[in-house]
């Protein structure tokens, strides 16, 4: 299971095993490289911990634990786990501030306690297998166990589809499931539970003028970034050319001696969305050591198989191939690299957050002017018929749907067959509305509160941390600092967006810290725009192979037929409305029988068993 993911922690491997206890761990040095080796125990060996992640208050935690008669033998962020564990019992992750996934043994106690960082920066996925916990960073890690079957979640595959990525707590296993951001799994003898101990922060604007939510706002992020430069090793920065990234290095090259590393990758078929001389511009305007990669996706043959098996997923979310070889670029100068992901989800920076301030607005009109309007929209001309329905959908969640939803429900009924086609095609719906919970009122802070725990952890969390991770390249991301999330859920939603001006809380904050010409320039997201393009480049190469062969494995739930219909029309040109449905098939495609395949070979037993 360690071996199946050496990319994670190229720098060490360790093992703990004892009666009722197997852990394992791989190492990326960058805190007291020599001396932090894992497992890690407490004075008497009680107590063992495992950690994939960073702890940026240990210093902190150490200190006072010190105070209360705990020993330490090394300056590892790791070390502080078992001790605070025996200082505050099972609920230990509420003392700690950082990303991680991480697992501690109590052998006294013959408890186990697996652990999510609160927003999910970091993976964690787990199996019960029988009698035996099977617990890793990775999903191809777990099933390289060869203690978990390979059976399909159609659940989670039927809301793939729709979302574009599968949403936790589901895997696309039936067996497999993702502990949640900020929660906690206790397995001792006769029990297994799953509990919270952080909750994403609902909206609860308090009474601040601009002013002062920005100062607050930048003072924290500043903590967040400074808190976030610890390492033993090189570190740089991720510069898209956009403004959250730009946000990031300014502040770095606050706290820095030296000039920050930044590293930036761009396409030359997106036009308008390549911000490589915006990154130029910003890199310069810091002095920073620039570092940058212009790829082609006309021109580069893009091994799909080895991009999904990085993913661990299926994800249909191009800009994973441009975060790949962003990585690859950074790795090859540093070991972690800052990022300016998650400003959208907190402060309002997507078209749909902009839809969800009009949608807010819109509830405020008239009630008989807005029903006659909302007859108009419902029987719009297509062009114009997802903003209409992001505009009268009835609450937060079929409002999302009706924003990024992929699959609607007519191409769904030409589409699904076999074990889909007995599903109601409304799993993402119930998803969304669960994370929704109570939160409902003004559209956009419950939009915000949905993106924060839904397309940010599965998606782009998702990517990020698989994309960095394959190339042993650690990332973090600052904006999402739990107690930087936490004043933001407190920001009120004028400040968010004003006027459709997006992250205008943001904007005003960092005047004087980065040019203008950066704060003032339209959001562009990265590879978005150029999903068309690509896909009619691929189409006579691995996209024909994978998903118009005589046997592809999708055809077991999707017609094929239908699919080569959307496949031809695509290329020619002639209807291009269902690229991402498109490229949700075809990444379910190259996951099912390139992915999954692989994954369980790694489980064979093919090793010497070991013996304790």
């Amino acid at each position: 299971m360690t071996d199946a993911m050496t990319h994670r922690g190229p720098n060490d491997r360790g093992t703990h095993l004892a009666d009722g206890i197997a852990l394992g761990v791989r190492r990326l040095s960058i805190v007291d490289v020599a001396g932090g080796h894992q497992p890690i125990a407490n004075e008497d060996g009680r107590v063992w911990a495992v950690q994939n992640g960073e702890l940026y208050n240990h210093d902190e935690v150490r200190s006072q634990l010190t105070s209360r008669g705990h020993t330490f033998r090394t300056r590892c962020d790791t070390e502080v786990i078992p001790h605070v564990y025996e200082d505050a019992g099972i609920r230990f992750p509420e003392r700690l501030r950082g990303k991680f996934g991480l697992a501690l043994w109590d052998g006294r106690e013959r408890r186990a306690v697996i652990a999510r960082d609160r927003l999910g920066v970091k993976p964690l996925y787990y199996a019960e297998a029988g009698d035996v916990l099977v617990f890793a960073s990775e999903l191809k890690s777990v099933l390289a166990s060869g203690l978990v079957d390979a059976e399909l979640d159609y659940d989670a595959i039927d809301a793939f589809l729709t979302l574009g990525f599968v949403p936790g707590p589901l895997t696309p296993l039936a067996g497999v499931r993702k502990l949640m951001p900020g929660h906690l799994l206790v397995a001792e003898p006769g029990s297994v539970r799953v509990e919270a101990y952080w909750e994403y922060p609902e909206p609860a604007p308090a009474e601040m003028s601009l002013a002062e939510a920005s100062e607050r706002l930048l003072a924290g992020l500043d903590e967040s970034v400074r808190l976030r430069l610890m390492s033993d090793v090189p570190l740089g920065a991720m510069l898209s050319g956009g403004i959250d990234s730009s946000v990031i290095v300014g502040l770095m090259a606050r706290h820095m001696a030296e000039p920050v590393k930044t590293f930036s990758v761009g396409f030359a078929e997106a036009g308008e969305g390549n911000e490589l001389a915006d990154a130029r511009f910003v890199a310069e305007h810091f002095s920073t050591d620039h570092h940058e990669l212009e790829l082609s996706f006309a021109e580069q043959t893009v091994d799909l198989a080895e991009l999904v098996w990085a993913m661990d997923e299926p994800l249909a979310d191009l800009s994973s191939l441009g975060f790949l070889a962003l990585s690859e670029l950074a790795a090859s100068e540093v070991t972690v690299a800052l990022s300016g992901q998650g400003a959208d989800e907190l402060l309002g920076g997507y078209r749909k957050h902009r839809a969800a301030a009009i949608a807010g607005a819109w509830s405020r009109v008239p009630g008989p002017m807005r029903s006659g309007a909302n007859a108009l929209l419902r029987h719009a001309p297509s062009r114009v018929g997802r903003a209409s329905r992001t505009l009268i959908a009835a609450d937060p969640a079929e409002r999302l749907l009706a924003a990024s939803g992929r699959l609607g429900p007519d191409l769904r009924r030409d589409l699904v067959r076999g074990p889909l086609a007995e599903r109601d095609g409304l799993g993402a719906l119930r998803i969304v509305r669960d994370r929704l919970g109570r939160v409902g009122g003004d559209p956009l802070p419950a939009a915000l509160y949905l993106d924060g725990q839904l397309g940010l952890v599965d998606d782009m969390l998702h990517y990020f941390d698989r994309a960095s991770m394959a190339h042993s390249l650690e990332v973090r991301v600052p904006f999402l600092d739990h107690e930087l999330v936490e004043l933001c859920a407190t920001i009120p939603p004028r400040h968010k967006i004003r006027r459709l001006d997006t992250k205008h809380v943001l904007k005003h904050a960092v005047r004087g810290l980065i040019p203008d010409r950066i704060i003032e320039k339209p959001k562009i997201g990265f590879f978005h725009r150029a999903v068309d393009e690509w896909f009619r480049a691929q189409s006579r190469g691995a996209i024909s192979d994978y998903l118009l062969g005589t046997s592809p494995r999708y055809a077991d739930m999707l017609d094929r037929g239908a699919v080569e219909r959307l496949v031809k029309n695509h290329a020619a040109g002639t209807d291009t409305r269902n690229g991402h449905v498109l490229l949700s098939v075809l990444m379910l495609e190259v996951w099912l029988s390139s992915y999954l395949p692989r994954a369980l070979a790694q489980g064979a037993p093919t090793r010497e068993p070991v013996t304790v």
